[in-house]
């Protein structure tokens, strides 16, 4: 719901908006990035601690995030519809965190944090699927209001995600700092006497996978906004929603799929193929000229994101 619907329903539904309000590809550009800075701005209080993932940050977001794509109709003014985005991502941020942050102390099974970032591409299908069904007969101010009524099922269906109404303190220090020691009486050392070859080497890691990380969003996000766009020349306007529905597909199976993957080869050669994987996909997009091509584009481009969003959270845990 935060992310398909919540954050990435602007995909689908830009070739229309774009068509019936006359715009050129700088607004949309604008509406777009003021979006993922809300996102951008979601997760960072909640990692610098200003803002606490607890239940009531989870379902307030939940509202905040129906009511902002129901909000989007109301007018077609772009300083109204780039505040209203950013809004979304801020929300989309914040509950994205508050589920992820929890799948360890609500899974049962190895897989079960494969189908919640499966959720993800589950989201992304229904949004290609609402323009696909309802495009042709609905303006761009119905297909957002249909989304939101979606959204709003969604919502209903996410209230009970088991979540506390406050996250105990010694729980965020403990996950800030997994290799402090576990001597509660040790309190006498400095930071420096504690530290390990071992905490050296995971900074330095870190670094590496945020930096890969940050290539790999500027990667994949231009892709993904503007995805139906490109296919819309050999598709049509609302016919290009397909290709969201086949992203939505492989979006949703891909986490499941490569957290086995990253299990039986390991997390840096799973990253290392994503990668390379995502070069193709966005190759094939942008030089794609045929329906084919741009399927197998969004299979790959969306698909592989998520896929390194998951191994990169699998590869930030190790503690060895």
């Amino acid at each position: 719901m935060a992310m398909g619907m919540g954050r990435f329903f602007y995909t689908p539904a830009l070739p229309l908006m774009v068509a019936a309000l006359h715009r050129g590809s700088a607004p949309g550009a604008w509406i777009a990035t003021l979006n993922y800075v809300g996102y951008f701005i979601g997760t960072l209080v909640i990692a610098q601690g200003w803002v606490e993932p607890n239940r009531f940050v989870y379902r307030l977001s939940l509202i905040v995030s129906t009511l902002g794509l129901a909000a989007v109709a109301l007018t077609p003014n772009l300083v109204w519809q780039g505040s209203i985005r950013t809004i979304a991502g801020i929300t989309s941020g914040l509950i994205f965190v508050c589920v992820i942050q929890r799948i360890p102390a609500n899974s049962s099974k190895p897989r079960d944090g494969g189908l919640s970032y499966g959720g993800v591409g589950f989201g992304i299908l229904v949004s290609g699927a609402i323009v696909l069904i309802a495009g042709n007969v609905a303006d761009w101010r119905q297909l957002w209001l249909i989304c939101a009524a979606v959204s709003a099922i969604f919502s209903v269906i996410a209230w009970t995600w088991p979540i506390p109404t406050r996250i105990p303190p010694h729980a965020t220090a403990e996950a800030a700092h997994p290799t402090e020691s576990a001597d509660p009486t040790d309190t006498d050392r400095s930071p420096a006497e504690v530290a390990t070859p071992f905490d050296a080497n995971r900074r330095r890691a870190m670094a590496i996978l945020s930096t890969g990380y940050f290539f790999q969003g500027g990667g994949y996000i231009i892709i993904g906004t503007y995805l139906v766009v490109l296919a819309g020349p050999v598709f049509g306007a609302t016919a290009a929603a397909s290709t969201w529905l086949i992203a939505g597909i492989a979006t949703a199976v891909s986490p499941l799929t490569w957290s086995a993957v990253a299990a039986r080869i390991g997390t840096v050669k799973a990253l290392t193929t994503c990668y390379c994987l995502q070069v193709l996909g966005a190759l094939l997009a942008v030089f794609g000229s045929t329906p084919i091509v741009l399927f197998i584009a969004s299979a790959i481009a969306l698909a592989v994101a998520m896929a390194l969003t998951l191994v990169g959270v699998l590869t930030a845990n190790i503690d060895r």
